[in-house]
């Protein structure tokens, strides 16, 4: 492939990634804050910081932003080796197992937002959008 095709395929994908991730900022605040609020009921235990975060954040779009990324936050830490287990006990507790099912309704919509963030910032700099 020629530089100007890379060029233009980097242009498509920015912007594809942009809209997905704008699109998936929207879904995750909305229609999937249900199943994030349900996995947080179940892992927020009194006194924690997930507790803390419904408090303090409330129930705005900021709001459920800052929960959404909290519980995603707790899922994907607690797995690290050594400082894991002291990230679980602040944030919360997973008292009794929750399905998969319902892990994934919070893990997948985030990572793949995640993943879509990443993927515009890079393609901006092989862009040259930051010299």
């Amino acid at each position: 492939m020629s530089e100007e095709q890379w060029t233009e395929l980097a242009a498509i994908t920015g912007a594809v990634s942009l809209v997905l991730a704008i699109i998936l900022m929207f879904l995750m605040v909305t229609f999937f804050f249900r199943k994030t609020e349900e996995v947080e009921r179940r892992i927020a235990t009194p006194g924690k910081q997930l507790d803390s975060i419904r408090i303090i954040w409330g129930n705005g779009p900021i709001g459920r932003w800052m929960r959404i990324s909290h519980v995603y936050v707790f899922f994907l830490f607690r797995h690290l080796p050594r400082i894991g287990p002291r990230i679980e006990a602040r944030m919360g507790d997973e008292n009794e197992p929750l399905p998969l099912s319902l892990k994934l309704w919070v893990i997948v919509p985030f990572s793949v937002y995640a993943v879509a963030v990443v993927l515009f910032f890079f393609t901006g700099w092989y862009l040259g959008a930051y010299d």
